[in-house]
């Protein structure tokens, strides 16, 4: 019986099978796959190969088709890279041939799809693929060149990277990432070698090699499911094991990538590639803080999280990842304004002391616990008191010395660091919390015990009484006068901050960016398209003049724009930014010249606001810094148009807005070209695109700038796209969290005071709120909701809430302007008139009954059902309906 027809291994000599797409053994693929690209220089090439290439790498500079072969830049899966000059243009491109073991049609298959997958990536953190094209029968991939090497380049050249550092080339990395999965590509090989570097220091995703697409389309063709593909060193378990890849598969890849940054060694390694498989499916990798002192605690513990080993372990999207480590990176936090200081400090405080004071209140009564030490001057009848206080500092201690923030600091989006921005420890947050809490009760105590000696407490006069509670109620706010000599210059430094060395920032948090829809076409066979050049056209948008074509090999859709006079500027052809379309090439025929540019999915804005229609300001706010980014580079490198209207803004699906250098056909523009050859131009421009914004989601915060962008107040460009850079951290938009504790939170902590405060140790009820726990807490609820609205009311003048100040919020009316008065006094009658109209029939009707009692609970869930209904619709609740009001950011 005949076996199976055999070769040898071109690296070892071992049996490989003759229908094999490679000439290397299992094991030498997987070795390969673990060293460098140089360590690759023994694999046998080809004669098939050879005989394609000019001369081999030796005999470098040559002509190869219409590039000039200029370096060998190194060896991947797939094929061997050069840097190259495409002479016809003068553009420098890094050219990729294949040169896989064997020519076969599922290795050029394999290649193109590669080509494919990555042309369907276009994102500044990802090489961007020109073209695909034959050239002496061997493919080639032309693709972006970023010019300072790989990470891995960068670890073999100087080691472990600086955390920063590190931190900041792997967001770059996740930006690359998350750009392709939301294109539909999973990349599957991330590694430090496949992240190049720019001059510039950003780093960009390339070598698509081994990507798969996660979308139902034509291109069915992918890397043999049973095969084990990838690095071993950066492979996630699942990857390794031929289970079905997701998401979180790269976000481990993307973890380990990280782990070798800052060690300069792979999470797990072995004698031999079998051995580093068997420890990435079967072990822990070692914990970062062994390797490096100096790796915070809880960067450590964002790459175990990327690192687990089950996928449900992992962050779910890089989204979170990014939120994850943007605190490590080189980007200097803001430092925290003292008035949401303030505001978290004091929710911060209701959580440390309102718990302890209710439980001790219950416990032991309103005489033992606030007047007994005071009276009795022992220390054990003020051991109730100091457990009291050790509560609220266990609490700061854990949750800023641990965690760098409490449950107030994290909802306005701060955090505790030390001056080297590292969590501060246990020892320095609890300096943070004594310093003010010293010197409160450091006057307080001294006071009452002054003014409470000898005296009983059932003999306590008039002005003793009025003395405690002023004492009470005056000394809290001693800590304010430290914080007096806190302005920005210090970074809003108070005293406690200056002597625990630490200071309170903004955590930095990513913004996500809205999508639109794009234009669905449908598909027609790449057989059936006319030709012109190496595209098949599609669709003729201007007849003669503008057309849709696609890419047969890269299967990627191109514009074709006639070009009518000159040749375009070298500077346009060059231009690589995000803000603008990529020049592909020339395309000539007998008839005409045409400039093949990249058609990017999306829609234009003009289409987006016609008749009337608006843009909410979260999404408005990244296109106008988009557009202000573009104009200050085109005003740069001298690229900028002559005119420009709203019909040359193009949306793409990934919200992102370009600039294109033709007017997009058919669309009428009410505001007509305008001149952007100087600043007062090109602020009219932007604020023909700022005109759409929906005026109800614009926070108060934004409504300046948008004041002086129309009276043309801004004295230069970098100016204006600064603070639109500054407005992108700023909230911007009105969570169910924030809108439920404006709503909430004060009358409940008022509603647990009064309770608690009201009821004796004994267990007496005053006879004035009922006779029973039940009547009790019905009618002290009711006393609370009717302070809340006196206050309210007492606040209208002043356009506020204590909710609302303490969160933040603002109530507009229909033209986003501040309301007016008389509309807030609309809406407090709106909320609250009806509650106690109803609440006084009944009482009237049928006083202190059970009938009474149910209808007072009936009362107050419709009462609790449009408090949820204002939170289920946080910009606009029922009472906000009614009265013509939004609620938006301040």
């Amino acid at each position: 019986m005949n076996g199976t027809p055999k070769d040898t291994c071109g690296r070892c000599g071992a049996d490989v099978p003759r229908a094999s797409t490679e000439q290397l053994c299992p094991a030498c693929l997987l070795s390969v796959a673990l060293e460098p690209p140089e360590s690759q220089a023994g694999i046998p090439t080809p004669d098939w190969v050879e005989s394609r290439l000019p001369q081999g790498e030796l005999d470098l500079p040559v002509e190869f088709g219409d590039y000039m072969l200029l370096g060998f830049l190194g060896r991947g899966g797939m094929g061997t890279v050069y840097e190259a000059e495409h002479l016809p243009t003068g553009r420098r491109v890094a050219l990729k041939m294949l040169g896989e073991q064997l020519d076969s049609p599922n290795v050029r298959k394999r290649f193109l799809r590669e080509g494919r997958l990555a042309a369907g990536v276009n994102h500044p953190n990802s090489l961007y693929i020109f073209g695909s094209e034959e050239i002496e029968g061997l493919p080639v991939i032309t693709m972006e060149i970023a010019g300072s090497g790989t990470l891995e380049d960068r670890l073999r050249d100087r080691g472990p990277l600086p955390i920063a550092e590190a931190v900041d080339a792997v967001l770059d990395v996740i930006s690359g990432l998350e750009s392709a999965f939301a294109g539909g590509v999973l990349h599957r090989d991330i590694k430090p070698s496949n992240c190049f570097v720019c001059p510039d220091g950003s780093v960009k995703v390339g070598d698509f090699g081994l990507s798969v697409s996660t979308l139902a389309t034509t291109d069915t063709f992918v890397t043999v499911h049973e095969k084990i593909m990838g690095t071993p060193a950066f492979a996630s378990p699942e990857q390794l094991l031929g289970d079905t890849l997701d998401l979180r598969g790269d976000i481990y890849s993307v973890g380990a990538t990280l782990f070798t940054l800052l060690t300069g060694r792979a999470p797990f390694e072995g004698d031999n590639a079998v051995q580093v498989v068997a420890n990435v499916v079967n072990k822990e990798p070692t914990p970062l803080s062994e390797l490096r002192r100096d790796v915070p605690p809880a960067l450590e513990r964002v790459v175990a999280r990327c690192l687990s080993k089950k996928r449900d372990g992992r962050y779910a999207d890089y989204a979170e990842l990014r939120n994850a480590l943007l605190p490590f990176s080189s980007s200097e936090p803001d430092p925290a304004p003292l008035t949401i200081r303030a505001q978290s400090g004091w929710v911060d405080y209701l959580i440390a002391f309102l718990i302890p004071y209710v439980i001790l209140i219950l416990s032991i009564g309103n005489e033992g616990f606030h007047l007994g030490p005071f009276v009795e001057r022992t220390l054990y009848s003020a051991r109730y008191y100091i457990t009291f206080l050790a509560f609220g500092f266990l609490y700061f201690s854990l949750a800023e010395g641990i965690w760098g923030a409490g449950p107030g600091k994290r909802l306005k989006g701060l955090r505790v660091v030390r001056t080297d921005g590292r969590p501060p420890g246990v020892g320095r947050a609890l300096i943070r919390i004594m310093i003010p809490i010293l010197c409160i009760e450091g006057v307080r105590i001294p006071v009452l015990m002054a003014a409470l000696s000898g005296t009983p407490i059932d003999q306590m006069s008039g002005s003793q009484v009025a003395l405690f509670f002023g004492a009470s109620f005056i000394c809290p706010w001693i800590p304010v006068l430290l914080t007096l000599r806190a302005r920005p210059e210090n970074g809003y430094a108070t005293f406690w901050d200056i002597a625990s060395g630490t200071r309170v920032v903004t955590k930095p948090k990513g913004t996500v960016r809205p999508g639109v829809a794009s234009a669905t076409r449908p598909e027609i066979p790449v057989e059936h398209l006319r030709s012109l050049g190496p595209y098949g056209v599609k669709e003729e948008v201007v007849p003669g003049k503008w057309l849709l074509a696609t890419d047969p090999l890269l299967r990627r859709e191109v514009w074709l724009l006639r070009r009518e006079s000159v040749e375009l500027p070298v500077a346009r052809r060059e231009v690589a930014r995000p803000g603008r379309l990529r020049w592909l090439q020339k395309v000539e025929t007998e008839e005409a010249t045409w400039d093949a540019l990249e058609a990017i999915q999306g829609t234009p804005f003009s289409e987006l606001v016609e008749d009337g229609k608006t843009v909410p300001w979260s999404t408005m706010r990244h296109w106008l810094h988009d557009v202000a980014s573009e104009l200050w580079a085109a005003v740069g490198d001298q690229t900028l148009p002559a005119e420009l209207s709203l019909g040359h803004v193009w949306i793409t699906s990934q919200g992102q807005a370009v600039l294109l250098d033709e007017p997009w056909p058919g669309v009428e523009n009410a505001s007509g070209l305008i001149a952007v050859g100087d600043l007062s131009g090109q602020q009219r421009f932007l604020n023909a695109i700022a005109a759409s914004v929906e005026p109800t989601s614009l926070p108060l915060h934004a409504r300046p700038w948008l004041q002086n962008l129309e009276s043309g107040k801004m004295e230069k460009l970098s100016f204006l796209t600064g603070v639109l850079r500054g407005l992108l951290g700023r909230p911007s938009e009105v969570g169910k969290g924030i809108r439920a504790g404006s709503l909430l939170m004060m009358p409940f902590f008022v509603w647990a005071v009064v309770f608690v405060g009201t009821f004796t140790g004994e267990g007496r009820i005053p006879e004035a709120l009922g006779d029973s726990v039940a009547w009790f807490m019905m009618n002290s609820m009711i006393l609370v909701l009717i302070g809340s609205a006196l206050v309210q009311l007492f606040l209208l003048p002043f356009r506020t809430s204590v909710g609302f100040q303490v969160f933040r919020l603002a109530l507009v009316d229909a033209e986003g302007k501040p309301a007016r008065r008389s509309t807030l006094l609309v809406r407090w009658a709106t909320v609250w008139a009806p509650l106690f109209v109803s609440l006084g029939i009944v009482a009237l009707m049928s006083p202190a009954t059970s009938t009474t009692f149910f209808a007072f609970l009936v009362l107050f869930l419709f009462w609790f059902a449009a408090v949820f209904h204002a939170v289920v619709h946080p910009n606009r609740g029922l009472p906000d309906r009614l009265a013509k009001t939004w609620v938006v950011r301040h």
